[in-house]
């Protein structure tokens, strides 16, 4: 705590629809966090009915308790929320218990949170399709490929000195090793979303008769790092194949160039 206390930094903000000002409180990896007590005084509920239920809820995951100083009372640690984490604390209580003007905000921040998580699931079905397009190609692109560096390697064995032959060979072994690494993070990347819930996609006339248009992961979510990773094998492959090219252009068509010359 002692460590916390060192990076927090508390200011306010004014919280959207509420218009509200709460502490904030903002740590050292630029995380934001809401006091509860805040949060239930600005909506004239009992902290300590209420926290003992929210800390029960998977609304808490997040939740962490750190100092916070007030001029009455001085500094004295407390339950706060993620910033993140507010669209669902409003849906963690009967409204009933609020002002009807509360109610009023409620709804309008609910309504907006709503969009946002529509928007930002768009987003991510949209990563995630482009993903797997990306994953599917690269493995029908590459299916045969170390069968084509083989043939490569054949029709190249005559026309090379010992010396580049060996050379050509190590190139294409590095080939070889390069695009097998990247097929079987590809093929694991697709093995890890076959795993995600699928559910299907319905829409509904103004009779209310449901018309099924396809299906779509629950939950499309691509780990950022095994993205990377697979960007970064295909630019070490990339980079391989303009060796391979500079190779094959020095070794093979220049010559080509000076046989074709002398027979002229």
């Amino acid at each position: 705590m002692e460590q916390d206390a060192q990076t927090i930094q508390q200011t306010t903000t004014i919280l959207p629809y509420f218009d509200y000002e709460v502490p904030l409180l903002s740590l050292g990896n630029s995380s934001g966090y809401i006091p509860v007590v805040a949060l239930c005084r600005m909506l004239g509920l009992n902290p300590r009915t209420h926290i003992p239920r929210w800390r029960r809820l998977f609304l808490w995951e997040h939740a962490r308790k750190l100092p916070l100083r007030t001029e009455t009372r001085g500094t004295r640690i407390v339950w706060c929320l993620h910033l993140g984490a507010l669209f669902f604390w409003c849906s963690c209580f009967n409204w009933s218990l609020v002002s009807p003007e509360r109610q009023v905000q409620l709804r309008q921040a609910t309504d907006a949170g709503l969009k946002h998580l529509e928007q930002a699931h768009q987003e991510m079905l949209a990563r995630y399709r482009q993903m797997r397009h990306l994953l599917f190609r690269f493995l029908t692109n590459y299916a045969d490929a170390q069968t084509q560096l083989q043939q490569v390697a054949a029709r190249m064995h005559s026309r090379l000195d010992a010396a580049s032959f060996a050379a050509l060979d190590a190139l294409l072994a590095q080939g070889c090793t390069l695009i097998e690494e990247a097929t079987v993070h590809a093929r694991a990347m697709l093995q890890d979303q076959a795993s995600i819930p699928i559910m299907d996609v319905v829409t509904i006339d103004a009779e209310g008769n449901a018309t099924e248009v396809g299906t779509q992961p629950l939950f499309p979510v691509i780990l950022e790092e095994a993205c990377e990773q697979f960007f970064a094998q295909i630019d070490r492959l990339t980079h391989w194949y303009c060796h391979l090219a500079m190779f094959l252009t020095e070794h093979y068509f220049s010559r080509q160039e000076d046989h074709d010359g002398k027979e002229e």
